[in-house]
């Protein structure tokens, strides 16, 4: 797909996203280490699911997963997770950057008409994608229809967490409305008159349309259609942004598993002085494996560390060594949250029941 360069862009950066990049510190910068000992520079922008976005000084993200993340810097996503409460704020409501920014600035499509956007009280997106485009861009009306399916497709995946703007590149207010009906466009639209008011957003428009970039609510780019010069499509955006919309499912085992370690930290901080029996966390167990098995009802005699992993499998009655090695692997890899003794994580065996 080709683009086109209409006068006066603004400059734009690009990041290697779920590239660990080290940076020179600032005062306000923070360093995050993994625990594969690399480290890098930046403030934490948000966390998505099990993956933890950091600003850095100079500009770009570094999109790292929890799980990989050392003990300290896991403490310090806890502690950014504990100060921000359960309860988002209403995007009507909200002080971030880009909430402020696009506040009384939005319209949305609705009878073929452009009509002022009310979020009401609906919860402000986690993320932001970003369209740049116009009526006048050959490449931008073939790319829109695409961008309409992809967006709806998306939705499904996590709702209202994250949320498309469009930016118009057009003449006049009348071509970006003609724009908007003959792409049907279902998502708000920067107003007219207000193109070159919403800076937090704005500034990441890169030299060509169609542009299409992701950025968190801070405003902090996350995605970019440009690596340096080069110019990569909006597409390339929305491969790499559907992983990031995946991983922020937590009721999925492939999350949970990732947001353990994270998980287990705040379990514990919310113990303090208690003492608790260990709770599941993940127990995943394919039951068309074990067809053949004669015997229904089983135990599974597990030993749990102080970290909720199991170490240490047994099952009863005893069962044909093939099945039995596979439901040792499989209830082997079962989380809990670790058993809690006047606050404090201790190993634990228990006994639990196995009914097919």
């Amino acid at each position: 797909m080709g683009s086109d360069t209409p006068s006066m862009r603004a400059p734009f950066i690009f990041l290697c996203a779920f590239a660990l990049v080290a940076h020179a510190p600032r005062a306000n910068a923070e360093t995050w280490t993994t625990q594969s000992a690399q480290t890098f520079e930046g403030k934490l922008s948000g966390v998505y699911g099990s993956i933890a976005v950091v600003a850095s000084p100079k500009g770009g993200t570094t999109l790292v997963s929890v799980d990989q993340l050392d003990d300290p810097s896991l403490v310090k996503v806890a502690d950014a997770l504990d100060k921000a409460g359960k309860e988002p704020p209403t995007w009507a409501a909200s002080t971030g950057k880009v909430a402020k920014s696009l506040r009384h600035r939005l319209q949305i499509l609705k009878e073929g008409k452009l009509v002022d956007f009310d979020p009401g009280t609906r919860p402000e997106p986690e993320l932001y994608l970003v369209y740049f485009g116009a009526h006048w861009c050959r490449p931008c009306r073939e790319f829109s229809p695409h961008l309409v399916q992809e967006y709806q497709r998306l939705r499904e995946l996590v709702a209202d967490r994250f949320e498309l703007v469009f930016v118009s590149s057009d003449h006049n207010r009348d071509d970006q409305a003609l724009y908007a009906r003959e792409v049907g466009m279902p998502w708000p639209i920067l107003k007219f008159s207000e193109v070159g008011s919403a800076g937090a957003i704005e500034r990441w428009e890169g030299p060509a349309i169609p542009d299409l970039v992701v950025v968190t609510r801070n405003g902090d780019l996350v995605y970019d259609s440009f690596s340096g010069n080069t110019y990569l499509g909006p597409q390339s955006v929305i491969e790499q942004v559907e992983p990031l919309l995946g991983a922020m499912n937590e009721s999925s085992a492939s999350c949970r598993r990732a947001l353990h370690r994270l998980s287990v930290l705040r379990y514990l901080r919310a113990s303090a002085a208690a003492t608790k029996p260990p709770a599941p966390y993940v127990l995943s167990l394919d039951p068309s494996r074990y067809q053949t098995l004669e015997t229904k009802h089983l135990t599974a005699i597990l030993s749990i560390d102080e970290h909720g992993c199991v170490r240490d499998v047994k099952i009863e009655p005893k069962i044909p060594v093939v099945l039995e090695f596979q439901l040792e692997e499989e209830t082997g890899r079962w989380l809990f949250f670790p058993a809690v003794v006047n606050g404090q994580p201790k190993p634990t065996r228990v006994r639990l029941p196995i009914n097919f």
